[in-house]
């Protein structure tokens, strides 16, 4: 922290409040992307505290400089190993050590080379955040950031040039933060907008260079090919937006389900995708591309068109409702599987887009006509050990009747009226997850739901399967699109009946949602519009969309620059391709290459300016010093005393400085060294130079 007797203007005290807004206005941009662990958000929090609440209540902590370098480079060894043996993951190891430096240069920036760091550190937050980052968050906290910066520039130069002065003027504090605070925002403002028109119009190939580097920022368990029976009921705690859904108006809640995989084989306690094949390889071209879904033709049923905005969730399916019949992306090609699901083959764009076309038919099936004899038999197995109460109660419920969809309702509706719905998990594993939910707890979320009708179905002979993806989805009025969250997260099982294919029940018991505080619901649809509007904008503003726009102003007397536009665009983005393939196969060299950085980061200036310090000793001793030297010792006498709490006022000359001075040894020798001072810069004289150096060293081990 500045120490309380440098803190002597209103320049002073602004400068340590922009400072420290900047660092924070960093480190919330890097939280708002969610890659940040509880633990380190709260260090950095508890840090960030501390340092407000000294600055609230005009208190100081001094840290030894030898101190503060030593757990830097500690952390800067430890960084390697916590990349390669511990974490295994370079963008979170490296967000953890940029967070780190945060806050051990936010608790004890002094000198200008200290704020100089903590400016450095503070843009790579924001840096890491903006490759991690695709929400509109971030925006705010750029925005924050900027203003920060431009003050604490702009109060930085005033402090300096108020260091040279012979002179200075009192200055007014309320008045003169009050102009910068003026100045600094519409500095911000103007430099935001011209950036805003930059960002449209530019490329960006930062993703495409550093994408390999950056890890999925939210990862949905039980949609990748298998699922336990704790991952739906933990997804459905959160609230998080994971897809955007544009279709006609079907009132305020959704009537669909979209989706995602299908499993077939169960152990007892997970369902994992077992004999599934991929149909085939789908090239998508310019616009609709025909879905080859075999068995709907000639059903009843009524056709639907809807676009889907799917955030990053670390997954590559696509969540479809309905059959689909033709499908557009802005990925290269899709696989279609032989139950249903639908993958992307190419690589994943920062947020996926489709437009699909499907069919809903009216009986809720497929139209399957038969299963092949391996698929019965990997639709019909059941565990080893399943407890012989479950057979006995499927028959028991279904019904002697040799109707497969008749059976299938009476089991699912049983399960629906006798069974209560809960987020909660049991307490405890258990050995046989399904009988422990169907004859003792008898609650449960969803998955143990469609896990006991798809189990009870197989034990009667009905082949059946568990599909996981979301239900409904909430109309936002801002936007006109339909929003889909975690908490939709949604497990339920498709029988396949004679006749009509593959049919969807569900036995889950139907939730009431509390409804939202009317303020509150139009704050989040505020918010959510606007973060749609990022996406589609901003993370999605791709070579498709500025070849549009180049393609537009093509017709005008622009064209032909239009056209090195976009030739200098393909081109950027193929070197930042390039650099993103080079990275990763050298993340151990850039590793190291950082280490040693951080090293000469810390050890560096002091290694420089001790080589300085030496190379003015010898010309000081051999009586070859001039006034220039006779300055830097001088200097460096101040800094000397700085460190002991005495600052010479800007306004006071060498000689007035040590006038006034309380009388003791110190203050003796400070007179002594003033005038060798003077002797030397204005009377030119060569002697004076080794008197002050002898001088100098006794009062540095004062």
């Amino acid at each position: 922290m500045i120490p309380a007797a440098t803190r002597t203007t209103a320049a002073d005290r602004l400068f340590e409040r922009a400072l420290l807004g900047l660092l924070v206005s960093g480190l919330l941009a890097l939280a708002s992307t969610g890659e940040l662990s509880p633990l380190v958000l709260g260090l950095s929090a508890a840090g960030f505290t501390a340092r407000i609440l000294l600055l609230v209540f005009h208190r100081e902590v001094t840290i030894s400089g030898v101190v503060i370098n030593t757990l830097v480079i500690l952390y800067t060894g430890f960084y390697p190993i916590d990349f390669l043996y511990v974490s295994n993951d370079f963008l979170g190891s490296t967000v953890r050590l940029i967070c780190f430096l945060t806050v051990v240069k936010g608790l004890t920036f002094r000198t200008d080379r200290d704020a100089l760091y903590a400016i450095l550190i503070g843009f790579a937050q924001l840096l890491a955040a903006a490759l991690l980052s695709a929400s509109m968050l971030f925006f705010a906290f750029l925005t924050l950031f900027l203003f920060c910066g431009v003050a604490t520039f702009a109060v930085w130069e005033i402090r300096r040039g108020a260091r040279g002065a012979r002179v200075a003027a009192p200055v007014h504090a309320r008045g003169f933060q009050r102009r910068i605070v003026t100045v600094s925002m519409a500095t911000s403002i103007g430099i935001l907008f011209f950036t805003i028109g930059l960002f449209f119009i530019l490329p960006r190939t930062a993703r495409a260079a550093l994408q390999n580097l950056v890890s999925n920022k939210f990862h949905l368990p039980g949609f990748g090919g298998e699922v336990d029976l704790r991952s739906i009921g933990e997804i459905q705690t959160s609230s998080r937006t994971v897809m955007y859904v544009r279709i006609r108006d079907h009132g305020d809640v959704l009537p669909f389900r979209w989706r995602g995989s299908a499993m077939s084989r169960f152990d007892g306690k997970r369902w994992t995708t077992s004999g599934e094949i991929a149909d085939q390889v789908i090239k998508l071209r310019y616009g609709p591309t025909p879905i080859p879904i075999r068995y709907h033709e000639g059903r009843k049923g009524v056709v639907e068109h809807y676009d889907v905005q799917l955030t990053e969730t670390g997954m590559n399916a696509l969540f479809i409702a309905g059959i689909p019949e033709g499908l557009e992306a802005n990925v290269d090609s899709i696989t279609v599987f032989s139950n249903g699901t639908i993958r992307t083959v190419s690589e994943m764009p920062a947020v996926l887009r489709y437009t699909v076309t499907s069919f809903f038919d009216e009986y809720g099936g497929d139209g399957t006509p038969l299963l092949s004899r391996d698929e019965l038999r990997r639709l019909l197995e059941i565990p080893a050990t399943i407890d012989p109460r479950v057979l006995a109660l499927a028959q028991r419920v279904a019904g002697t009747e040799n109707n497969p969809a008749l059976q299938a309702r009476r089991i699912s509706d049983y399960l629906q009226q006798n069974y209560g719905y809960t987020l909660e998990l049991p307490a405890r594993e258990q050995a046989d997850p399904i009988a422990h939910f169907l004859f003792e707890r008898r609650e449960a979320h969803c998955e143990y739901f469609a896990s006991s009708l798809a189990l009870m179905l197989r034990t009667i002979g009905i082949p059946s399967r568990v599909v996981t993806g979301f239900q409904g989805g909430t109309l936002n009025p801002v936007s006109g699109w339909y929003t889909v969250r975690a908490s939709d997260a949604h497990s339920w099982v498709e029988a396949f009946i004679p006749g009509n294919g593959w049919t969807a029940f569900d036995a889950t018991p139907a939730v009431a949602r509390a409804p939202r505080i009317s303020l509150l619901a139009r704050v989040t649809n505020l918010i959510e519009a606007a973060d749609l509007f990022w996406q589609d904008w901003v993370v999605q503003y791709d070579l498709e969309r500025q070849f549009r726009l180049a393609n537009s102003l093509e017709q005008s007397r622009f064209g032909t620059r239009a056209r090195s536009v976009v030739s200098a665009v393909n081109a950027l983005q193929s070197f930042g391709s390039s650099v993103g393939l080079w990275m990763r196969q050298n993340v151990a060299v850039l590793s190291a290459g950082m280490t040693l950085a951080l090293l000469g980061w810390v050890l560096g200036p002091r290694f420089l300016r001790r080589l300085q310090e030496r190379r003015q000793r010898t010309r000081l001793a051999s009586g070859q010093a001039g006034a220039p030297d006779a300055t830097v010792l001088y200097r460096q006498m101040l800094e000397t005393l700085e460190a002991n709490q005495i600052r010479k006022p800007v306004w006071f000359t060498p000689t007035e400085f040590a006038e006034k001075l309380p009388p003791s040894e110190l203050s003796g020798k400070v007179a002594e060294f003033t005038r060798a001072y003077n002797r030397l810069r204005f009377g030119e004289e060569p002697g004076a130079a080794a008197e002050m150096l002898t001088i100098f060293d006794e009062i540095r081990g004062k």
